[in-house]
């Protein structure tokens, strides 16, 4: 608990102003390592311009209790914001009457008269950020160089998240389950802070990973926080944990647990591809298979979400950053 409030008050503070050799099965590296390179900073000044919807409203987020006044509308439920200039306007030509009527009745009269048709909300508009999330297959060993380019761009888009207005989130699934490693934020410190060591090893719950990345974005976009969200996946594709033993099946858990077939597996993960695509969540597969020709596991996945692939076993920071380029240049002209 105390960890939390230290995150929240940093993140508050931040607003206001070639294959690794004989890694062992469970292991912890030092993430302040992870290379932060100015490339990467594109990443997000394109993925700004990335969203479901077409021209000015790709960048504006519209709600009734936060952002700039551009025009009064018809209440729906309760109203948040009152538009007192079209709210006076709309009961103006009943005055009179309204008056006369009271006074009829014995009353003195007031003012102003007005009715609860006669209310009016303001509609309200703000700049829209992105959520990135890096979801990082930290099992087996590639594991290090994948959170280590994670981190950096993350760090990296951070420096600019300010002005842009992107959050950005790092997901790491490994061993039975995926986890939150860094929620999303703006915040350098509390990224610095989250990941300042990072554990890897394991199995790889690819599914589990998805799920917990379409959750995060939906639950971000439900906030009103950010208008388009995009998850950047350094995977081979390959699976070996089912979703069912990542949520605590109890059939899957255990001595006598059942055993999923390679068959099950992929279906899991071509269902939650499906659904990353169906909530609106753009995906990009950067393909980290370290073999001369890559079993196209990872290249489905982009197929199946609608999303983007890039082949680069062993990419460096660089690498990535251009391949992420290309994909938002790429998202844009569609």
């Amino acid at each position: 608990r105390r960890n939390e409030e230290e995150d929240e008050e940093e993140e508050d503070k931040e607003e206001e102003e070639d294959e690794v050799p004989d890694l062992p099965e469970e292991f912890m590296f030092d993430a302040e390592g992870g290379i932060t390179d100015k490339d990467v900073m594109v990443f997000a000044q394109s993925v700004n311009r990335k969203g479901g919807r077409s021209g000015r409203s790709k960048n504006i987020i519209f709600s009734n209790d936060r952002g700039r006044y551009i025009k009064p509308v018809m209440p729906k439920g309760n109203v948040m914001r009152l538009a007192v200039d079209a709210t006076l306007r709309a009961a103006a030509p009943y005055q009179k009457a309204r008056r006369d009527r009271d006074i009829a009745k014995g009353n003195p009269g007031k003012k102003v008269y007005v009715e609860k048709g006669d209310m009016r909300a303001k509609k309200l508009a703000r700049k829209s950020g992105a959520l990135i999330i890096f979801l990082v297959d930290a099992s087996g060993s590639m594991a290090l160089n994948r959170m280590n380019a994670a981190k950096g761009a993350a760090l990296s888009i951070l420096n600019d998240a300010y002005k842009a207005r992107d959050m950005v989130s790092i997901i790491p699934f490994r061993g039975d389950e995926a986890e939150v490693l860094l929620p999303p934020s703006r915040s350098i410190a509390m990224a610095r802070n989250r990941l300042d060591t990072m554990p890897c090893g394991g199995g790889s719950p690819l599914a589990h990973g998805l799920s917990l990345a379409a959750r995060t974005g939906i639950q971000q976009m439900a906030s009103g926080d950010v208008g388009r969200v995009m998850v950047v996946c350094l995977t081979d594709g390959r699976a070996n944990i089912s979703i069912l033993k990542s949520t605590g099946d109890p059939e899957y858990i255990g001595p006598d647990a059942k055993k999923p077939t390679n068959e099950e597996l992929q279906a899991e993960v071509d269902d939650m591809a499906g659904k990353i695509c169906g909530a609106g969540i753009s995906l990009l597969v950067i393909d980290t298979e370290n073999k001369f020709v890559s079993s196209g596991m990872a290249e489905k996945l982009a197929q199946k979400a609608r999303g983007k692939y890039y082949y680069l076993p062993n990419g460096t920071d660089k690498e990535i950053a251009a391949a992420t380029m290309q994909a938002m240049a790429d998202a844009k002209q569609d």
